[in-house]
Parts: structure tokens; sequence; C-alpha cells
């Protein structure tokens, strides 16, 4: 409503889980900074965020004939997003929102940032049951990088009530 934005600083301790052998993780604990704003003006609502992605030291391998060559190193991302959603009905929502990212990763021999572009349109509708309520969702994500792809990003999400103490 009226007033300040809401600000809601958090950090994120990234775990190295996942098996690399297999393609899955990094292999590098790491952290995560995210410094989100959220503003409601009538039946809109913002949302803001940058941030950073930090793996202190990220793994990769490479095949160099028969000798496979294993790398790590220091790899920091930061990002951009914005969402905007309009509620078209008090539980039905329409959105907007977009994901600005640039991503390191290890190359063989160096370290290479990639520019990666992702805007998301979608819905969300909600029902109440009794003070609980079931959010569904989808969207369809599209991504720009040296080309574009696209996907389809469906949700389900069963939500207790806030209680204050």
């Amino acid at each position: 409503g009226p007033g300040k934005p809401a600000f809601s600083p958090r950090a994120s301790l990234i775990l190295p889980t996942g098996d690399f052998n297999d393609g899955f993780g990094d292999g590098s604990a790491g952290v995560q900074v995210n410094l989100p704003f959220s503003k409601q003006t009538n039946d809109w609502y913002w949302h803001w965020n940058v941030g950073l992605t930090w793996l202190e030291r990220a793994k990769a391998s490479f095949q160099d004939g028969d000798l496979r060559i294993v790398r790590r190193d220091r790899l920091a991302s930061p990002f951009l997003a914005g969402s905007a959603i309009y509620r078209l009905r008090p539980m039905f929502h329409v959105m907007l929102e977009s994901v600005l990212n640039f991503d390191e990763t290890i190359e063989e021999f160096d370290v290479k940032r990639e520019t990666i572009f992702t805007l998301s349109p979608g819905v969300r509708a909600g029902w109440d049951i009794g003070e609980k309520q079931v959010v569904l969702g989808v969207a369809v994500p599209i991504t720009w990088t040296s080309e574009a792809d696209a996907g389809l990003f469906v949700y389900a999400s069963y939500e207790l009530p806030f209680r204050k103490n």
C-alpha cells in the first residue's frame, strides 16, 4: 500500500551438493546475496531484486585427448530482476517477470561471462480453503543468450496461514 517499498535483504549459503561428475552442481560452496524491494500501487505489485552469486572454488573438467583436465576457479555472477503483477480479481493475477543474469562459467583456459535475459509472462490463481490457500500458476519463460529458448513452468503451492505471535 502507501508508504515506503518493502525491503528484505538476505544472504543464502550455497552448499556443494549434487554429483559434479554427472554434471549436477559446481562442486563449490558459495554465497548468494539478494536485495529485493516490493511496492504495491492500487492493483499493481512491483518487485525488484539485485544480487550476486559467488562460488569460491567452482569446478569444471575438460578432455584434452586422453587427458582429463579439472579446473577450479572463483566465480561471481551478478543479476537484476523485476516483475509486474496485476490483480485482475482478488485471487487471479497476470504476471510479467524478467531476469538479467551475467553468469560466469569456467572455460578450458579462462573464465567467461555470458549475458542471459529471461522474460516470463504468466498467470496464477488462488483458492481459500478455510484458513489455508492453494495457488496454481503457469508461465512461459523465454530465454535469450546467443539464441532464444522457451519452456513451460507450472507450479502448485499449498500455503498455511501467517500468524502473528
